[in-house]
């Protein structure tokens, strides 16, 4: 029977850790936001970590600027998955694909398959040819093809 109690206070032990880990500081709504925000200073806070979201963003992590992607509610704490740079292109806009080779260049307008941020890379559809090509966002509306040399 102390052989028990050994191992429930030993389990115990091992818990304590764990739960100084929900301690840390995390980012928390303090209004609703919805998709396609901005967050700014006033929109969240900082707050103890509740535990109930598996991957609350720490506070020391820069949120301000970046856009909500899935709506956040008064008094939540934020995730990762809620936020994200903010989006340069929208799926279905009409833009400029850029297209270089060596020193020629190439411009059309084509339809964006999927949003995206700088950096990101999307599919594009040109009206002309029905093709879907791939490319990398540059700018707004902008999107950049290499061709292989």
């Amino acid at each position: 029977m102390s052989g028990l109690r050994a191992a429930v206070a030993v389990g115990c032990l091992l818990l304590f850790p764990a739960r100084g880990a929900f301690a840390q500081e995390v980012w928390q709504a303090v209004h609703t936001l919805l998709p396609g925000d901005i967050v700014r200073e006033e929109d969240v806070t900082v707050n103890t970590r509740s535990g109930r979201v598996q991957d609350a963003l720490p506070s020391t992590t820069p949120i301000v600027g970046l856009e909500v992607r899935r709506r956040m509610y008064a008094g939540h704490e934020v995730a990762a998955r809620d936020v994200g740079a903010p989006l340069v292109i929208k799926a279905g806009a009409m833009i400029t694909v850029l297209w270089k080779s060596g020193d020629l260049s190439l411009e059309l307008s084509a339809r964006a398959l999927d949003a995206g941020s700088l950096g990101d890379e999307i599919r594009v559809l040109n009206p002309d040819s029905l093709r879907t090509i791939r490319g990398t966002v540059v700018g707004e509306g902008m999107v950049e093809v290499r061709s292989a040399e």
